[in-house]
């Protein structure tokens, strides 16, 4: 009943040319660092490393059950009266550390997985800051292009009008017109690269292109970063990355036992039960004088043991393959750890220039250029110069601009590059 009044009153007024209520999606507006945790939390492809994590666990688990015992059933049975039954139980003993090694492997590749997940971390929130850097420096550059574009379009008026006076040559209508048309496609593209970046930061967040969220924010540098040495010394305890690497050496060390305690010796016991059934065919005088057949049950109980023997094969190969393994494993994180210093110390470099040149900019030349577009602009309004000179000084006041914005992109990819470089988060 209520579907179908819902139905006639949304017909109704559709024909009476209202439109029908809609519900209103309230975008969700978030910082940088606010983003970052969202995706940390749930993001696909952590999700997945964190199930990986957890087969790894049950694979632990696994590698701490005893081999399951063997039960051995046989019959015979001949064309005359005679069977037999056998039962048996084998239990494989896993003797001589087979068991603590298939343990340490799996525990070693636990402690991987585990480095994984927070190494696919540490990539995730660089690499978005790194996109997020994009978007706020072509949303700057917007915002400059913006203010520019209405300056102008209020110039156009002026101009005009100076020149209906007879104050400024008719080209100058149209040099201005230009001009402004000229900083409207500029808009036109920054709007779109920005909307493009946006797409890409979301994809990158694990949020679906149609999500309602926003990125706000502008490229603030980091107020304080940590001391280079004390950074260093935290990287190379604690980065995933090392912890990786790590991870693999141990492994390929525990792969060594678990094969060594594989080519030594093993043994399983068993026991067993066997029934017989046994007549020849003949009749007998029973004790009380009494005729029968000549047969009787024999029932047997036995145990034993097997013992493997490493005479001839002794895992000599896969023994020799896990020391190789485990000597490349820790060459490559002899290598990996000279990687990281270097990666910290260029980033703290990269980051001691970024800031001087942000600096530079924003006490000697920002400011000085913004005051050179307003004082030729005032002073062609005032009859004082040209309209080119008003325009050559707009464009390299929007390169300045850029090139400021440049800047400040750079000091921000900077500190996000010390982030990824020291795996420290940075606030």
């Amino acid at each position: 009943m209520t579907q179908g009044v819902t139905a006639v009153l949304t017909a109704a007024m559709l024909l009476l040319g209202v439109p029908p209520v809609t519900a209103q999606t309230t975008t969700e507006r978030m910082t940088v660092d606010e983003l970052i945790a969202r995706a940390l939390t749930a993001h696909p492809d952590l999700a997945a490393t964190r199930l990986e994590v957890d087969a790894a666990a049950a694979r632990v688990r696994q590698a701490g059950l005893r081999p399951n015992p063997m039960l051995d059933v046989a019959g015979q049975k001949a064309l005359g009266p005679d069977n037999n039954v056998m039962v048996g139980v084998t239990v494989p003993l896993d003797l001589n550390g087979r068991k603590e090694g298939r343990v340490g492997v799996a525990e070693r590749e636990l402690d991987i997985r585990r480095a994984q997940f927070g190494e696919r971390a540490r990539r995730l929130r660089a690499d978005l800051r790194m996109k997020a850097a994009e978007l706020l420096a072509t949303r700057r550059n917007l915002a400059t292009t913006r203010e520019l574009l209405e300056a102008n379009r209020r110039a156009v008026e002026l101009v005009r009008a100076r020149v209906r006076q007879g104050a400024a040559p008719a080209v100058d209508e149209n040099l201005q017109a230009v001009e402004a048309n000229r900083l409207e496609t500029n808009e036109t593209t920054l709007r779109s690269r920005a909307d493009v970046l946006l797409l890409q930061l979301k994809t990158l967040a694990g949020h679906p292109p149609e999500a309602p969220l926003d990125l706000v924010g502008d490229l603030a540098a980091v107020e304080a970063l940590p001391d280079q040495g004390d950074a260093t010394r935290r990287a190379l305890a604690d980065r995933p990355d090392l912890a990786v690497a790590r991870g693999e050496a141990a492994a390929a060390a525990a792969r060594i036992l678990k094969e060594e305690a594989e080519g030594r010796w093993d043994a399983s016991v068993n026991v067993g039960y066997q029934r017989q059934q046994m007549g020849f065919g003949v009749m007998g005088i029973t004790k009380s004088g009494g005729m029968r057949e000549v047969e009787d049950t024999f029932h047997y109980f036995g145990g034993g043991f097997t013992v493997t023997l490493p005479v001839r094969n002794r895992n000599q190969g896969n023994i020799a393959a896990a020391r190789a393994e485990a000597t490349a494993a820790q060459h490559r994180h002899d290598l990996l750890d000279l990687t990281v210093r270097q990666e910290i110390a260029a980033a703290y470099a990269q980051h001691d220039g970024a800031r001087r040149g942000a600096d530079l900019y924003q006490r000697g030349v920002l400011q000085v250029a913004r005051r050179n577009v307003e004082t030729i602009r005032q002073a062609y309004e005032l009859g004082r110069g040209s309209l080119l000179d008003v325009i050559a000084e707009q464009r390299r006041y929007i390169e300045i601009d850029a090139g400021y914005t440049e800047a400040l992109k750079q000091l921000y990819d900077a500190a996000a590059e010390i982030e990824r470089a020291t795996g420290l988060p940075l606030r």
